[in-house]
């Protein structure tokens, strides 16, 4: 195995390979930096996946913070509930804060079979390799007043 600028205290032979995965979510629309036509609300767009064969039970959706959550739609799918190795499409149409000043910030989190949640920022999962990193993605996008 070859690794690239890991301490020697960190060498990959010394560190366990990863078999189990987070539960993770990943927004796909808008875009980061998309201009948005409408000032009231978005359709955003994305998918979820768990390890362990956990599914998918819920992805929530804010365009303030994390103050007020929207529950997207799950695509369904035809693997078993606790047998779900593949990714879980979502989409959901949320408001957009009154007073956005033209920038917005479009968050989701997933939830899995276990009720395992992602957690709101990356802090208490840093690490010096990055692995499993599944902090809420966030989406910044610019809404033009009308």
């Amino acid at each position: 195995m070859f690794c690239i600028c890991i301490p020697t205290f960190l060498h990959c032979s010394t560190v366990p390979a990863i078999y189990e995965l987070p539960v993770q979510s990943v927004i796909c629309e808008p875009e980061a930096g998309s201009v948005l036509e409408d000032d009231k609300e978005v359709t955003v767009k994305g998918y979820a996946w768990s390890g362990g064969g956990r599914g998918i039970v819920r992805v929530d959706l804010s365009s303030d913070g994390g103050k007020t959550w929207h529950s997207a739609e799950l695509s369904p799918t035809e693997q078993p509930l606790y047998k779900t190795y593949g990714w879980t499409f979502w989409e959901g149409t949320i408001p957009l804060p009154k007073n956005h000043k033209g920038q917005v910030e479009i968050i989701c989190k997933a939830a899995d079979t276990a009720y395992n949640v992602q957690p709101d920022n990356v802090e208490g999962i840093w690490n010096l390799r990055g692995v499993l990193s599944n902090a809420w993605h966030r989406v910044p996008v610019n809404v033009p007043k009308s």
